[in-house]
Order: structure tokens, then sequence, then C-alpha cells
């Protein structure tokens, strides 16, 4: 797809301004565990502050920046769907569990609250790791003058800017 953003190839300034829109990834992270989550916004707007810059400057960096926002605000949404339906599950489990419990059934559940539990945390940590890493795959392959989209963002991105 970024194949198709200009006609000559991208400068190596351009691949670098390209690199740090998606390593704003780091940045947006970084908030969002500070504030605990609620500065993720905060850190989307280095991403879409870039967009806006180089959008009349150069379509690749652009194209790049507006992959990175639509890309990490789409993580924030689904590491905060997740984490909403990770806490629901473990607090049914854990109200099921503890309810069943005067009946002597619900201690054979504890084992399977915790599983849940334990699952959930897991989840939450892997979630923004594995967006983390992809980001940081994206800015790599950059760098290196390789062609990167996101899954399903990149072309979204693409048609939304006018590119095919």
């Amino acid at each position: 797809m970024t194949s198709d953003l200009t006609m000559a190839a991208p400068t190596q300034h351009e691949r670098n301004w390209a690199a740090v829109a998606h390593l704003s990834a780091v940045l947006t992270l970084l908030i969002a565990i500070s504030t605990a989550g609620l500065g993720h916004i905060l850190g989307l707007l280095v991403p879409l502050g870039m967009y806006l810059y180089f959008s009349n400057r150069s379509r690749y960096v652009a194209y790049h920046a507006l992959q990175a926002t639509v890309f990490q605000a789409v993580a924030g949404i689904v590491y905060v769907v997740a984490a909403a339906l990770a806490g629901a599950l473990i607090a049914v489990a854990w109200t099921v569990s503890g309810v069943l419990t005067v009946l002597l059934v619900g201690i054979v559940l504890i084992p399977l609250a915790l599983g849940l539990t334990l699952a959930a945390g897991v989840e939450l940590v892997a979630l923004p790791a594995l967006a983390l890493f992809y980001s940081l795959r994206g800015a790599y392959l950059i760098e290196m003058g390789q062609e990167f989209d996101y899954p399903l963002i990149g072309p979204l991105v693409a048609r939304s800017m006018g590119l095919g």
C-alpha cells in the first residue's frame, strides 16, 4: 500500500519521520500507564499532530502518522473493552464461587475463578505489549526502507487519504 503513496521513493528524512510516528506508541503507552489510562488520548496527539503537519508536506509521512494514530486509538479501545469484559467475567466467577461456597459446591469453583483472574491479568499485560511490539516493528521496517501497513487499518487510512 505504501508504494502507492508517491511516485518517487521516500527520502531518508521522510522515513525517519514516519518511523517516529510509529515510535510515538512508546510515549502513548508510557503516558497511559502513568495516568492509569486516562492520558492515552494525550499520547495520540503526537502522531495526530504529525499527520496534520505533514498532510501538505509529505503524503508518505502523513500516511504513516495517520496509521499510527488510528492503530493506537484502536488498541486503546480494544484494551478498554477487554478490561471491561475481563472485569465482568472475574466478578461473575468470584460471585458465583462465593455464593455457592455456602453449599460447599463453590469451593470446587475457586480454582476456576482464580484461573480466570490470572488469565485476565496476563491478557491485560499482553495486549499493550503486543501493540507496542507491532508499532516498534513498523518503525523498524520503515526505517529499513521496507513497506509497512497495519492490517485493516492501512487500507482504511489509504482510502480516507484518497491513495487507492
